[in-house]
């Protein structure tokens, strides 16, 4: 039984035609008695692939799982598209003096682009700022920090950056969070309110 299917899968490799439904038959059959075997089951998925048959889908993760690396088995897979592409596109033949005619005088996408990039190089525009515009070194960034974000370290933060008003507001907060605490906030809001005095 081996023999008569490594000598079937041989025949096959040598004259393999993705068309071929036959040959898929063959390899369908060496894939029942051999589930396993990686090379068959890429011809097979192959032969399913052109075909356009829907079991192409059912079978490429299990034989994406039996390959070791899957960038090949891609490769394999749209090999025969970029063959068949290769092929049509010889099909038309010009003779030396055809190729004037065919040939377009514009050129091509990606020399435009880089005539693009090579003019905005020599013109290198920059970003103007007025000097009539001047900074206001008094102007505050209110940022409002959510309730629930206020901590007892946030606060004491607060007060040694002497930012003394927001670390009130912070322990107001904490004391209605913890009103078991509230006494000892209470105490903080009463120092915090006498460093604001000395400062």
């Amino acid at each position: 039984m081996v023999n008569k299917s490594k000598n079937s899968f041989s025949n096959i490799i040598k004259d393999y035609n993705p068309k071929d439904e036959k040959q898929a038959n063959e390899l369908k059959k060496i894939l029942n008695s051999f589930p396993y075997f990686q090379s068959a089951s890429a011809h097979y998925l192959k032969s399913l692939k052109v075909q356009e048959k829907e079991a192409y889908k059912e079978l490429l993760p299990k034989t994406a799982l039996l390959t070791s690396n899957r960038k090949v088995l891609r490769d394999w897979l749209f090999s025969f598209e970029e063959i068949n592409i290769i092929s049509n596109s010889k099909a038309e033949k010009y003779s030396f003096l055809d190729w004037f005619d065919v040939i377009s005088d514009e050129p091509p996408e990606v020399e435009k682009k880089f005539d693009l990039i090579d003019k905005f190089i020599e013109n290198s525009p920059k970003i103007e700022i007025s000097k009539d515009q001047k900074s206001d070194p008094n102007l505050i960034i209110e940022t409002k920090i959510k309730d629930e974000l206020i901590t007892e370290t946030l606060a004491k933060i607060y007060v040694n950056q002497k930012k003394f008003n927001k670390a009130i507001k912070a322990y107001e907060i904490l004391s209605l969070k913890y009103p078991k605490k509230s006494s000892f906030f209470a105490d903080q809001i009463i120092g915090i309110k006498k460093l604001k005095i000395k400062d």
